[in-house]
């Protein structure tokens, strides 16, 4: 299960909602999005003018919420239909709409059960085909998948109102994909709206940009970050929560991979074996690459390649910046001591060089032993 997006919802007409709980779910089954308030506040304010748009583009980091808000809005629209509509409903009282002061759509209605299980018959969600076999997503968005889009549009909506498209990883999108969405966007048809979900916005071409409107989302602040890791069960101290918000650029589908899987256990035993550069303790070394070299433990194995070379970058980054010292979260072990003794460039040379080791041992599925000891050369070399 992905929290934020970067997995496929599968659809099915029988399943329902599972109970609502505090902690973070998928999103198409949570009731809450934190942290981007905004944004919010705008699309209220675009339904209550009638002027929402026929296409956005959700762009920011992956792993803050952009498919969340996307969910939570498509709930919203289809629930309460057109605005204007709702400004001359028989039993309105007035205009409905200004008596709406946020997205929610309680867990109960039938609205949220219906999207949740893939059963509304307004609402469509295209991502990225998960192959089971390989227990992977597909690279890349296939125009196979954004085929349902054109039968979906010709159909009129259920109760007069949206028709909603959300498209989860679309600058996965090759240019066949993108130019099959271009065509629908040339010529929207009326109370459409096509959601767009781009980590790299950049990647899709200029003309679908130029058709949408994009709507930022900003990485999470460590106040939100500490109060969704909570509701995971996480109790962080100050400086643990400020470590896994640098290394996850406020992305809390990040913080989570790294707080679910270890990361900052490991990331005090790559510091701790920093604190022997340049003499390295070669005993301690084989030990870590031994454990780390478990078929079992490949997981980890892949965590350490990169906190490590996230480490030697924020030394980096501190040097460029002109700073004596590591981030506060970093003062630790060995750290202060690379930076004091190694030179703006070297350490340029060493964050290639450590990019340039694993890449080459992912590429010839080198032994990830050799691999490990290799990077602690690469270091102190």
């Amino acid at each position: 299960m992905d929290l934020f997006g970067d997995e496929e919802i599968i659809e099915t007409e029988a399943s329902t909602p599972e109970p609502i709980s505090e902690g973070l779910v998928e999103p198409k089954l949570m009731p809450y999005c934190l942290g981007h308030e905004s944004q919010e506040k705008l699309f209220l304010e675009l339904y209550e003018q009638d002027t929402m748009p026929h296409a956005m583009i959700f762009s920011g980091a992956s792993g803050i919420g952009k498919s969340t808000m996307a969910f939570r809005l498509a709930r919203f629209l289809l629930k309460h239909g057109k605005a204007n509509q709702n400004q001359d409903s028989l039993f309105g009282g007035g205009d409905l709409a200004q008596d709406i002061t946020s997205l929610d759509v309680a867990y109960n209605d039938p609205v949220f059960s219906r999207i949740a299980s893939g059963g509304h018959a307004d609402f469509l969600y295209i991502a990225r085909h998960y192959d089971s076999t390989k227990n992977k997503l597909d690279a890349s968005l296939k125009v196979e998948a954004l085929r349902k889009i054109e039968p979906f549009l010709r159909k009129t909506s259920s109760d007069g109102g949206w028709r909603i498209v959300i498209i989860d990883d679309a600058d996965t999108m090759n240019r066949n994909a993108q130019n099959a969405i271009l065509k629908i966007l040339e010529e929207p048809p009326a109370n459409v709206l096509i959601i767009l979900i781009a980590h790299r916005a950049g990647m899709l071409i200029p003309t679908i940009r130029s058709r949408s409107r994009n709507i930022a989302f900003n990485p999470l602040s460590n106040d939100i970050m500490d109060e969704l890791l909570s509701k995971q069960g996480h109790s962080l101290s100050f400086s643990e929560l400020e470590t896994l918000a640098a290394l996850s650029e406020g992305s809390i589908g990040t913080a989570l991979r790294f707080a679910d899987g270890g990361g900052l256990e490991t990331l005090s035993i790559i510091i701790d074996h920093l604190s022997d550069v340049p003499n390295w303790n070669f005993a301690k070394i084989h030990g870590l690459s031994v454990s780390l070299a478990a078929p079992t433990q490949d997981k980890q194995y892949r965590m350490f390649a990169e906190l490590l070379q996230w480490l030697l970058r924020q030394i980096l980054f501190a040097k460029a910046k002109g700073q004596h010292s590591p981030p506060d979260y970093l003062q630790r072990g060995g750290l202060q001591k690379i930076m004091d003794e190694t030179s703006l460039e070297k350490l340029i040379s060493i964050s290639d060089g450590l990019k340039n080791h694993f890449e080459r041992v992912n590429f010839s599925n080198l032994d990830k032993r050799d691999a490990i000891r290799g990077a602690f050369l690469v270091i102190g070399n």
